[in-house]
């Protein structure tokens, strides 16, 4: 057993699991670091999903990844085409409007969000940064900072996980009342 309420059968599950999303998105994708990025943000959004309970039960944990998965790698292709100066797809909504989920961010999320970030240390804030707002791929990254492109992805990694962990809602807090007393 490697943990509670784990084992050694569950560890093979998971890594026959990433590997064959991982070769899925080097399909899709057509690229390995693309393709690493794509698994990287398919397996936080599932165990996220996974913590959150929000997995209905009557679906396979495979499949469920699989479909995060699609939904990834149609993002990347998206934010690929809107980089290369291709012009817009007409089904697509016109950037310049905000979109529905702009328009659902209070001012005060927003100036949470600030605050979390401006928290965070100068690198990790520069790095989400380039990777969010400007849009540079982690191979791009890699190459300006002269840096393997795993170190970069581990330093996203820990940067994404730090800003998840100050923004996340606080869990309830647990409290013990004593055991009632009863009087026959």
């Amino acid at each position: 057993m490697t943990g509670p309420g784990t084992d050694s059968g569950d560890d093979e599950i998971g890594e026959v699991l990433r590997a064959g999303l991982e070769w899925v998105a080097l399909r899709a994708l057509g690229d390995a670091d693309l393709a690493r990025e794509a698994l990287q943000e398919t397996l936080a959004r599932t165990l996220a999903a996974l913590h959150a309970a929000s997995v209905p039960s009557t679906v396979r944990l495979p499949a469920y990844a699989h479909g995060i998965l699609r939904h990834v790698i149609a993002d990347l292709r998206t934010e690929a085409r809107r980089w290369d100066g291709r012009p817009p797809d007409p089904g697509l909504a016109d950037p310049r409007e905000a979109s529905p989920l702009e328009q659902l961010i209070t001012e005060e999320e927003e100036a949470r969000v600030r605050r979390a970030v401006m928290a965070m240390a100068p690198e990790e804030r520069e790095l989400l940064v380039r990777c969010f707002v400007h849009g540079e791929r982690v191979a791009e990254l890699a190459r300006s900072l002269g840096v393997p492109a795993a170190r970069v992805r581990k330093r996203k990694s820990r940067a994404i996980a730090k800003l998840r962990a100050v923004l996340a809602p606080e869990p309830a807090r647990h409290v013990s009342l004593p055991a009632p007393t009863y009087r026959v």
